[in-house]
C-alpha cells in the first residue's frame, strides 16, 4: 500500500473536502482526486459517495479508516517522539465549543498552548452540546468542550473547568426594588436563566430550598438564554436575577456593578463544569495529547 495514498485518504475523511485536504497537505485538487481514485481502483472499492464538492465514507470507507487512522497517528506520533522537539509538533486540532468557551475560555488557552507548540494550528466550531456531538461522531472536530455529554460509552470525559454560579442582581435593578430577604422571596422577582435543560434556578432551588422546587419549575422566565455572555449582560442592564460564573463576574463584584443575593444567609451554591470531550477509541496525534493534557493542567481557572 502505498503510504502516502493511505495518507490522502484519511485527510480527505476528516476533511470531507478535497479543497480543503489540498490545502492542508499542501497539494492540488486534481493530485488529491487522482490520489483516491487510484486508490478505489486497486482496491475494487467505493470509499466514498460524493455529493457536489462535499464527500462522505461509504461502509467500506468507514472499515479502512479505522485501519489506516491509527497506523498513521503512530507513525507522526513515533517521529515527532525521536524529534523530541514539541515546537515541531504540528497539526490541526479541531474544537467544538458553547459561543461563551470561545469568547472567554478557549482564545486565552490557544495563546498559551501555542507558545511551546507555534505550528499548532485550531478549527474553533461553534455550536450546542448535541450539535458538538454529533460533529465529534462524524469525525468533524477532535475535541468538544460540553456541558452534558449523551454517549459517555463512546466518548471519554474530563472535567477541565469547575466554577460555582452566583446568584446576583445589578446596582441598576436595586434602584427599583430591593434585595429579597430569603430564599422564597426570590420567586417573586424576574428571573434570568439558561434555556431548557440547562436552568440554574432550578437547581440552586433544589439544593437550597427542595420544598419550593415546584413553585420554580412553575416560574415564568423573564428571559432566556443559552449563552452566559449574554445572561451575564441581561443581568447587567437590571432585568433581574440570574446566576452567573463567579469567574465571569469577579471584576463586576468587586466594583459593585453586580450585587449577590443572600451573601451571608448560608446559601449553598451549585457549580457549573465544562468536559473536554473525545472518543474512547482512538489514537490521537501527539499534537492533540499535548493539548489535551494542556487542557487537564489548567483546569483550576476559565483564565490563567
Amino acid at each position: 500500500m502505498d503510504f502516502n495514498k493511505a495518507r490522502t485518504f484519511v485527510e480527505v475523511a476528516d476533511c470531507g473536502n478535497i479543497t480543503q485536504a489540498a490545502n492542508r497537505l499542501s497539494r492540488t485538487q486534481q493530485a488529491i482526486s487522482l490520489q483516491l481514485q487510484q486508490l478505489e481502483d486497486e482496491l475494487e472499492l467505493a470509499l466514498f459517495d460524493r455529493h457536489g464538492p462535499k464527500i462522505t465514507l461509504t461502509q467500506d470507507g468507514k472499515h479502512l479508516y479505522t485501519i489506516f487512522k491509527p497506523r498513521l497517528l503512530e507513525i507522526d506520533n513515533a517521529v515527532i517522539v525521536l524529534k523530541s522537539n514539541k515546537q515541531q509538533a504540528a497539526g490541526v486540532i479541531r474544537v467544538g465549543a458553547w459561543m461563551e468557551q470561545a469568547v472567554s475560555y478557549l482564545p486565552e488557552m490557544m495563546r498559551i498552548f501555542k507558545q511551546d507548540h507555534p505550528l499548532a494550528v485550531f478549527e474553533l466550531i461553534i455550536g450546542n452540546d448535541k450539535q458538538i456531538e454529533q460533529g465529534l461522531k462524524d469525525n468533524q472536530l477532535d475535541f468538544g468542550i460540553q456541558v452534558f455529554c449523551q454517549d459517555k460509552k463512546m466518548f471519554k470525559c474530563e472535567c477541565i473547568y469547575r466554577q460555582p454560579l452566583i446568584p446576583v442582581v445589578s446596582r441598576s435593578f436595586l434602584k427599583t426594588q430591593k434585595l429579597p430577604k430569603n430564599i422564597l422571596a426570590t420567586l417573586d422577582m424576574p428571573i434570568l436563566d439558561y434555556r431548557d435543560e440547562y436552568s440554574a434556578f432550578n437547581p440552586w432551588i433544589k439544593k437550597n430550598a427542595r420544598q419550593l422546587l415546584p413553585l420554580a419549575q412553575k416560574k415564568v422566565r423573564t428571559i432566556t438564554t443559552s449563552n452566559n455572555v449574554v445572561l451575564k449582560q441581561l443581568v447587567l442592564q437590571g432585568l433581574g436575577m440570574g446566576l452567573l460564573h463567579l469567574e465571569a463576574i469577579q471584576g463586576e463584584l468587586d466594583m459593585g456593578e453586580l450585587v449577590p443575593i443572600l451573601p451571608r444567609s448560608g446559601v449553598k451554591n451549585i457549580f457549573v463544569e465544562l468536559d473536554v470531550v473525545y472518543k474512547r477509541k482512538q489514537t490521537l496525534p501527539y499534537v492533540h495529547q499535548a493539548f489535551l493534557s494542556f487542557l487537564k493542567e489548567h483546569k483550576g481557572g476559565w483564565m490563567e
